[in-house]
């Protein structure tokens, strides 16, 4: 799937609908710094799955292949972050694009290695992991939801009591 070009230059997603970098076409006849941010980030996501962890990635020498400064660069990773959180679990942080480079490293060598059993199983061992995840961030944010409730209720039990006096 080739993203569309939206006219948008900055790069600046809410993190809400954000695009599955890891289904954009990476150009492979134009220079980086030609790339649109969405290709830009497909291409640094590419890259932290290569090397198996984000921190692996100089934040300089990608700024300047892509002819964009660092801060840019460190902004893309939030981006995919956000990305690879909102189409792996709910998780706030890059815990979840950590985790995802990892693992697909992991997976891709045992593939190489020929050890198709081994990779099958850390891939439904990962996929089950994301599951259980999701499931715990879930019941977080019921229990927040429940808490903000019993404030809310004692409040308004305050409120009476107080009135009653």
């Amino acid at each position: 799937m080739t993203t569309s070009e939206s006219g948008v230059v900055d790069g600046s997603d809410t993190g809400r609908d954000a695009p599955d970098y890891t289904t954009v076409d990476v150009p492979t006849t134009k220079p980086p710094e030609e790339f649109t941010y969405q290709e830009r980030r497909a291409d640094l996501l590419g890259q932290i799955r290569d090397l198996g962890h984000p921190s692996m990635l100089h934040q300089g020498e990608a700024a300047e292949r892509y002819g964009v400064s660092q801060q840019q660069i460190s902004k893309d990773l939030d981006r995919i972050a956000e990305s690879c959180r909102e189409h792996l679990t709910q998780s706030r942080d890059r815990r979840a694009l950590q985790l995802d480079s990892v693992v697909q490293r992991a997976i891709r060598g045992m593939l190489a290695d020929e050890e198709w059993r081994a990779a099958a199983r850390t891939a439904i061992k990962y996929q089950d992991f994301l599951q259980d995840w999701e499931d715990v961030e879930q019941l977080e944010g019921k229990v927040a939801g429940l808490r903000e409730e019993l404030e809310e209720s004692e409040t308004h039990l305050t409120d009476v009591m107080g009135a009653d006096k």
